[in-house]
């Protein structure tokens, strides 16, 4: 594969196709940048685009534009607390605190080395152990992916930073939040009232968006804050080599996970940034630093955001089975051009294989140097006068969220979760447990039901196989060094003192 990789590699540098696979990363740059789009939009768009055009090229380009769309999200992440995709969602948490320090710069210099850190990890094991691992994940039945979310809701614990309480309630919320609409197994009407609409359920675009953006924009009219000045005499982009080293086991846990995640269908970047950021806050000598403007969270969420692109193409190219929403519009764009993916797709085409390895590695270098390049610029997005800043953003909002389903209704649902989450987070529920509970909820109950309905209600059965036994033992192991942890950080109570 090596070899094919180096061929492909030298083809992508020819104008033509350099400039198509510019245009791509390009596109997907910007609707990963814009609250409401997302890269398999970007994706879904340019499949047109691509009827007349060779099959590597268009592949190329696809796969630029998946890239350039995860790592996009960024951006609005970092400077404005609106996640562009949901697989930016744990980077608010931390980029957005110190771009309101001032160090705007240094947030998104982060944010984009580690993304192509991430990258570039997944890709090296993509290219080297694509048939192992895809063996291994196709072992995974639905035992095996009950119990694998079950270990990652256990991270809500993590994720609420010491509001233990309160993050298992915003953690049971957004898991209610998800079981509107019909039943995913038996097609069960919940929580509808009545409501067409809400048949399909509540979106992840609107509750994002909502839960995100539009409680910003509220905390930023209703309460007066000290406009912040972004920090442009810094040298260089402002990371320090011994931050990045420092973080030399976070982003290679965070890859694993991404990869990890992303391997597995259905779950993909929106989960994998948050399990990473959990991971990296569960393993760090000064925890309470994380929600306050730390690089070690920028770290942790976008490698692994970007390395699950890699983990979801894994199955795509090996098995056929997409690994997200963004390799499911991919299989388009191979039946497009009459190319099954799956296992005969190494021997029938063996180039196109290659070719999607270098416009991987090529369209991931390519994003960081012009991210890098014109890092000076996105900063300055707030020295934007707030009454001109403020009415344009809600208007990509609400653009953004019809355009993902066509439904005025996601507008309005959209607006409800702004109000919730701006009065969540008044009185001090966090709101990641939230996200993870809507994101998780589904393919942890999915799979739970088909688990018991496999076994004919036998619940031993999830100890009974092996690696669904391994994962609860995990999940046990979490919930028991986070219940450690917080038992440990309370302070004691003083003995009174003698009479």
């Amino acid at each position: 594969m090596f070899d094919l990789f180096l061929a492909n590699l030298w083809q992508l540098f020819t104008p033509h196709v350099f400039a198509v696979v510019t245009a791509g990363l390009l596109l997907g740059l910007v609707f990963g940048a814009l609250p409401g789009l997302s890269a398999t939009m970007a994706v879904a768009l340019l499949l047109p685009v691509t009827f007349a055009m060779k099959s590597d090229v268009a592949i190329a380009l696809l796969v630029a534009a998946y890239i350039g769309g995860i790592t996009g999200g960024l951006v609005s992440a970092t400077l404005l607390r609106i996640p562009g995709t949901p697989s930016s969602v744990a980077t608010t948490f931390d980029g957005y605190p110190l771009a309101r320090k001032g160090e705007a710069t240094k947030a998104l210099a982060t944010g984009m080395v580690a993304s192509a850190v991430g990258g570039l990890l997944s890709l090296v094991v993509l290219v080297a152990l694509a048939p192992v691992l895809s063996r291994f994940a196709i072992r995974f039945g639905a035992h095996e992916f009950a119990s694998l979310t079950l270990a990652a809701l256990m991270l809500v614990v993590v994720l609420a930073r010491g509001k233990v309480v309160k993050g298992l309630i915003s953690g049971t919320l957004g898991l209610a939040v998800a079981t509107v609409g019909f039943a995913p197994i038996g097609a069960a009407q919940r929580f509808t009232f009545g409501s067409i609409d809400l048949l399909a359920g509540i979106g992840i675009v609107p509750f994002m968006v909502g839960l995100f953006a539009i409680s910003e924009m509220i905390r930023q009219t209703i309460e007066p804050s000290v406009r912040i000045k972004p920090n442009f005499d810094v040298r260089g982009t402002g990371i320090t080599i011994a931050e990045f080293v420092g973080n030399g086991w976070n982003m290679l846990r965070s890859a694993v996970i991404g990869i990890l995640i992303g391997i597995l269908p259905g779950i993909g970047g929106s989960a994998s940034n948050l399990i990473a950021y959990g991971a990296a806050r569960q393993g760090s000598k000064t925890p309470e630093k994380f929600g306050t403007g730390i690089v070690d969270g920028v770290y942790a969420s976008e490698t692994a955001n970007n390395a699950s692109v890699g983990g979801a193409l894994l199955p795509l190219i090996t098995l056929g089975i997409p690994g997200d929403g963004v390799t499911a519009v991919l299989i388009g764009g191979f039946t497009i051009h009459g190319i099954q993916p799956g296992p005969l797709l190494f021997r029938n085409e063996p180039d196109l294989v290659g070719m999607i390895y270098a416009a991987f590695f090529v369209a991931t270098l390519l994003l960081l140097a012009f991210q890098l390049l014109t890092i000076r610029i996105f900063p300055r997005v707030l020295l934007v006068p707030r009454r001109f800043l403020l009415p344009a953003l809600i208007v990509l909002m609400v653009v953004g969220t019809y355009a993902s389903e066509n439904r005025l209704f996601d507008v309005w649902v959209m607006l409800a979760f702004g109000v919730l989450g701006y009065g969540l987070e008044k009185y001090g529920f966090p709101l990641g447990p939230m996200v993870l509970g809507f994101v998780l909820g589904p393919i942890f109950e999915t799979n739970l039901r088909r688990a018991i309905m496999f076994a004919d209600g036998d619940l031993t059965s999830f100890v009974t196989r092996p690696i669904s036994a391994v994962l609860i033992l995990i999940a046990l192991a979490l919930l028991a060094h986070s219940v450690y942890a917080i038992v440990r950080g309370q302070p004691r109570r003083k003995d009174p003192a003698p009479m």
